[in-house]
């Protein structure tokens, strides 16, 4: 889709490999293969993802945008704008965004765009609505009505809610499966090609694609669910008999094809999804809201053929409403988002249903909320993407939660003083930690700045890697295999820099000799890249750990018992931590600060970790997993536990036994 990843990078964390040129081609290609092919998938997630993608890159390639992408904030604002244009021109919706005065101006102008371009290369006749409607204007719905929409947003809210959570499951279940991951990694196209396979089976007009309106596109179907006329009333027109003659079939009538195309969108919009190919979530399961609307509104007018009577006037059923009502309910439910209300009437060009579309929305996202995340949220959550929920306005937690609840306080820390060989264990058995904080001594904890792990591994490499080996010990036995004598004899060849020589160079001539030396050596790139966290080399065994130094043979054979003394001699010394680059003032919170403003520093700042101090002293650190928790958890109603803190010791009570006090002036005479 792209919208978890953009809704991530909105937070402040920018996805930078997300935004490439390779994604957006691939987009493009994706998507125009994915609406082109009939799968039941939606468009506006690639939309708003390519949209993205070329805001980003247009303002790095334009001077004028130089300014804005050297601030942090404008740039996640051209990236709501961005957003905001991908809405337009999937609904022509240039209003329903979700941040309205950020992306009005660029909504306008791509959706203004997008519906010329259908004008003057598709040939339409002019600029329209996406799914025109025709419901009536002065009495469009009777008030006891709102109990029935009210009744149809409750359904709505548990179906979407139940379509999150049969997500959730088949994505754990196709994550989990052994034989289905096998499949996957032998080729990746045979999943795909089952999948569509079974899809184009299913929708086959002359087969059980006649009982789900599949001679029809999908946009034209969403039109007829729409359709201001009772389906199941007599004497209809050439072009309601027309209508009525894609959802119903010589063995069943309309109700059977309703429910067969909302199981289809249901459950094969879920199957299409898990491919790995650019699709949106959106428009499906407004298609399956559509379709329950479309039954309540049939059983309305079953149950009430004549319509409704309030103060002697008669209000007809429009199912075509309850449709609409029901789509705007169901997509709400799924997504979590209540610009689906401004989205629908912008798409059908009536407000006529506003109070009950809002009536719907709010009831179906209220208990969607409470049941399951939304399906943005799914994906975020599954690929542990950074990103960090809201907090709910209405929760006192977010008071009464302090950063000491829920920190870590075994903090892995390098302190002064510390040896090699310590420093080495540190690292082998905190593989995960990319930074580490740096103290005046393990029992004061005195913070004293950051040390990235890369710049540690260096230190060790520097003390006793292959360049400092060459340096100090003798070369190891070489044979080549043309001094027959010393190969007899068994000693080890000499170097010609294992010779002593006489220097009679310069200062700075002997400056520059040791520049080139250090550029012979190994680089620190490359010392980097073989110390990079999660990256094994290809045969390491996984079961032991292994040391951080570069590979090397065993002892026996060539290092030697001097070479293996002489490590250890160099491991017992103290670790030299100004050669390192120390971050002297990294981000620092108080153990009393709320969980409402380290969420807020996390959001404004994109930072992902926080050390916690008490009057400069290192208590603890805090990630964005563990706020991530404590927020869920807040919002759930079950914050995180607060720590018994020991009772304040009393004050020491003087001893009232009298104290005899001798004082002696300067006149020795004079004594008190």
């Amino acid at each position: 889709s792209g919208i978890p990843q953009i809704k991530t990078s909105l937070r402040g964390v920018i996805m930078k490999e997300f935004l490439t040129y390779k994604v957006l081609i691939a987009k493009w290609l994706g998507i125009t293969a994915t609406i082109g092919s009939g799968m039941p998938l939606g468009k506006e997630g690639p939309l708003i993802h390519m949209s993205s993608i070329i805001v980003t890159k247009m303002g790095k390639a334009l001077s004028t945008f130089n300014s804005i992408f050297i601030n942090e904030s404008k740039k996640i604002e051209m990236l709501g704008a961005a957003w905001a244009v991908g809405v337009a021109c999937t609904f022509n919706a240039p209003i329903g965004v979700r941040n309205y005065w950020r992306g009005f101006f660029a909504a306008v102008w791509g959706a203004t765009t997008y519906r010329l371009l259908l004008v003057w290369i598709d040939g339409v006749d002019t600029i329209t609505v996406v799914f025109p409607t025709s419901f009536f204007v002065n009495f469009p719905y009777d008030p006891f009505e709102l109990i029935s929409f009210a009744i149809l947003g409750l359904i709505c809210g548990f179906g979407g809610s139940f379509y999150v959570w049969c997500k959730t499951h088949f994505n754990r279940w196709a994550n989990g499966t052994k034989w289905l991951k096998k499949i996957k990694e032998f080729n990746r196209f045979i999943y795909p090609g089952f999948i569509v396979l079974l899809i184009s089976t299913v929708t086959w007009p002359p087969g059980i694609g006649q009982f789900m309106a599949a001679q029809i596109a999908p946009g034209v179907q969403v039109q007829e669910l729409f359709s201001n006329f009772t389906w199941t009333k007599e004497n209809l027109t050439v072009a309601q008999n027309e209508v009525v003659s894609h959802w119903s079939t010589q063995w069943s009538g309309i109700y059977t094809s309703l429910v067969v195309f909302m199981c289809y969108q249901f459950i094969f919009s879920i199957l299409a999804s898990s491919m790995p190919i650019p699709n949106g979530s959106f428009i499906p399961v407004f298609r399956a809201g559509a379709a329950i609307g479309r039954i309540g509104g049939e059983l309305m007018h079953l149950w009430f053929p004549l319509g409704v009577r309030y103060k002697g006037k008669i209000t007809q059923i429009m199912p075509g409403a309850y449709a609409t009502v029901g789509a705007a309910a169901f997509a709400g439910a799924v997504t979590h988002t209540m610009s689906v209300c401004v989205i629908l009437f912008e798409m059908t060009s009536q407000i006529t249903h506003v109070i009950p579309v809002l009536i719907a929305v709010l009831i179906s996202n209220g208990i969607a909320r409470l049941l399951t995340p939304s399906i943005y949220d799914l994906v975020i959550q599954t690929k542990k993407l950074p990103y960090l929920p809201d907090l709910l306005p209405s929760t006192s937690a977010i008071y009464e939660v302090y950063v000491e609840d829920f920190m870590v306080k075994d903090v892995k820390c390098v302190y002064l003083g510390m040896t090699y060989a310590r420093l080495k264990e540190l690292l082998i058995t905190n593989k995960s930690l990319k930074v580490f904080p740096l103290v005046d001594h393990p029992q004061n904890m005195t913070l004293l700045g950051s040390i990235p792990r890369e710049e540690l591994i260096w230190l060790i490499d520097k003390k006793i890697g292959a360049l400092r080996r060459r340096q100090v010990l003798p070369s190891p036995i070489v044979d080549n295999g043309n001094d027959k004598d010393d190969k007899q004899k068994g000693e080890p060849l000499t170097r010609k820099e294992d010779i002593p020589a006489i220097d009679d160079s310069s200062d700075s001539e002997k400056e520059e000799k040791a520049k080139k030396e250090e550029k012979k050596g190994v680089k620190r790139e490359e010392l980097f890249a073989r110390w990079r966290v999660g990256k094994k080399q290809a045969g390491e065994s996984s079961k032991a750990p292994k040391s951080p130094m570069p590979e090397r043979k065993s002892a026996s054979q060539t290092l030697g018992v001097k070479q293996m003394a002489w490590e250890e001699e160099q491991m017992r010394h103290e670790v030299d931590f100004t050669t390192v680059h120390i971050d002297p003032a990294p981000f620092q919170l108080v153990e009393r600060t709320s969980l409402l403003k380290v969420h807020s520093i996390f959001s404004m700042l994109a930072i992902n970790f926080a050390y916690v101090t008490s009057i400069g002293r290192l208590v603890g650190v805090v990630t964005i997993n563990e706020l991530r928790k404590a927020i869920e958890d807040a919002n759930s109603g079950n914050p995180p536990k607060k720590p018994l803190r020991p009772p304040p010791s009393p004050l020491p009570i003087l001893a009232q036994t009298p104290i005899l006090v001798r004082a002696q002036s300067l006149d020795p005479g004079h004594q008190a």
